[in-house]
């Protein structure tokens, strides 16, 4: 397996830069053609994502929910929670490999009117991967997110 340092659009542009710098997000690791990054929610978690970038740009990306730490998938149980944006764009019963995302390559199949809907949500390769992770910073980041439930100490 070829192994890049990092992914092309990420660690040297001013918009990732700036998302990492606000703490928006961070790349956690890449081992090509799979990258991981971290996204933080409203209540300042930090959840994972793995991307799967073969064909990079050009093609479009797919993400699911993976541990921070390991960059093992995310059982449905353990994905954002929320409603309306939230429920929709992380929802395991609908394909817990891939988010319900116009930009999401599995997402996208079956759903051409997105297209005409969404146009600013579908995949721009000119912008790259941090328009992919804005998409998913949005939702995470309102009040549509609910913080997950911790156990008491």
């Amino acid at each position: 397996m070829r192994r890049r340092k990092g992914v092309p659009g990420t660690s040297g542009t001013p918009d990732f830069l700036l998302g990492n710098i606000k703490g928006q997000w961070r790349l956690l690791r890449v081992a090509w053609p799979t990258a991981d990054f971290a996204v933080r929610a409203r209540d300042g978690r930090e959840w994972g994502f793995r991307f799967l970038l073969d064909g990079y740009p050009a093609a479009l990306p797919n993400a699911r929910p993976c541990d921070v730490e390991t960059g093992t998938p995310l059982t449905g149980e353990h994905w954002p929670s929320g409603s309306g944006r939230v429920r929709a764009a992380f929802n395991p019963a609908w394909n817990p490999a891939a988010l319900y995302l116009p930009c999401d390559r599995l997402a996208l199949p079956g759903h051409e009117q997105w297209i005409t809907e969404h146009p600013e949500l579908l995949w721009q390769p000119t912008r790259g991967i941090i328009h992919y992770l804005e998409i998913m910073y949005d939702p995470l980041s309102s009040f549509a997110y609910l913080s997950a439930v911790r156990p008491a100490a």
